[in-house]
């Protein structure tokens, strides 16, 4: 039978997404595809990253985070327009993301994409948030993150997340995904964008983009974006 992720999980995820946490859980076996036919070809072009079926999430923690981080996001936003207005006391922080974005509009395609995962890649740091913040999970806005230079995988990921979408990835070929890292047993934080008829993974752990059908040792849990917080179904058999 078909069930969703549960709450619970979720409320842990919210409460503590470290991309290093060791999660006991076994490894799930099947998950239902969600997939479109795309021409007289009859070639299945997935409609989410890693072919998967999506419902909304409960309203929980989890959904609060990820709502009270756009409000901040929106507020640099604020900040962005007035540095490309050309005011004087543009901050750097502000300055670099702003050539992240320029250096992705001088490209097209995935060629876009690797320009923007290289340098938001290399323009951080990892380090964890109990060592930056003090806390077990803490999201930071992309400006605040390039101000201190550091962050973990979701502090990557939101960066790159804000970027692409500045830079002209459209919405619905957009998603920050939750994932569980089954060789490391862990959770992990990336960015999936959709170009033409792949979804590709941009990952602070390397500079090489791969097809999201590829990147088998991740296990989809939510997809972020604009439409707020989504679980991946999963298929539970007797």
């Amino acid at each position: 039978m078909a069930i969703f992720v549960p709450v619970a999980r979720i409320v842990i995820l919210a409460a503590a997404l470290c991309c290093g946490l060791a999660r006991a859980n076994a490894h799930p076996s099947e998950l239902s595809p969600s997939s479109k036919n795309d021409g007289d070809d009859g070639k299945r072009v997935s409609s989410e990253p890693f072919g998967r079926q999506l419902t909304t999430a409960p309203l929980n923690d989890f959904s609060a985070k990820w709502a009270e981080l756009q409000s901040r996001i929106l507020a640099e936003q604020g900040m962005l327009a007035a540095c490309r207005s050309g005011q004087e006391s543009c901050p750097a922080a502000a300055r670099l993301f702003l050539r992240i974005i320029e250096l992705g509009r001088q490209h097209e395609g995935r060629a876009r994409l690797g320009e923007i995962n290289r340098a938001v890649n290399l323009s951080i740091k990892p380090v964890s948030d109990w060592a930056q913040y003090g806390t077990a999970d803490f999201w930071s806005a992309p400006l605040d993150t390039l101000r201190t230079g550091a962050g973990d995988c979701e502090d990557y990921a939101i960066v790159k997340y804000v970027a692409l979408r500045d830079a002209g990835v459209t919405p619905d070929d957009l998603r920050l995904v939750i994932v569980r890292d089954v060789r490391r047993n862990v959770e992990h934080a990336v960015v999936a964008v959709r170009n033409n008829d792949e979804w590709l993974i941009l990952d602070n752990r390397t500079l090489m983009m791969v097809n999201a059908d590829e990147a088998r040792h991740y296990f989809p849990l939510f997809m972020l974006d604009e439409r707020g917080v989504r679980a991946v179904w999963t298929a539970a058999r007797r």
